[in-house]
C-alpha cells in the first residue's frame, strides 16, 4: 500500500492525495500561462478530487452545473 487516508471522510491513500494536489498545481500553472485561471467556486470541486470523494470524469459535469448560464 502507498499510504494510509488519514483525512476524514478521504477515499484514496495520502500518496494518492499528493499525485492529485501535484498534478492540480501543475495544471493550474498551465491555465495561468494561457491567462485561464481557476474560479472560486470551482475550489470545493477539486478539493473533493484531491481528497478522492470524486474522480477525474465528475470534475467537468460539475463544473458546467456551477458555471451554466441560461
Amino acid at each position: 500500500m502507498d499510504g494510509v487516508a488519514i483525512e476524514p471522510g478521504a477515499k484514496i491513500s495520502t500518496a494518492e492525495m499528493g499525485r492529485r494536489r501535484r498534478a492540480l498545481r501543475q495544471a493550474d500553472a498551465s491555465n495561468r500561462l494561457e491567462g485561464q485561471y481557476r474560479s472560486a467556486a470551482s475550489e470545493p470541486i477539486f478539493e473533493a478530487f484531491v481528497r478522492g470523494e470524486i474522480e477525474y470524469e465528475d470534475i467537468l459535469p460539475r463544473l458546467k452545473a456551477i458555471h451554466h448560464h441560461p
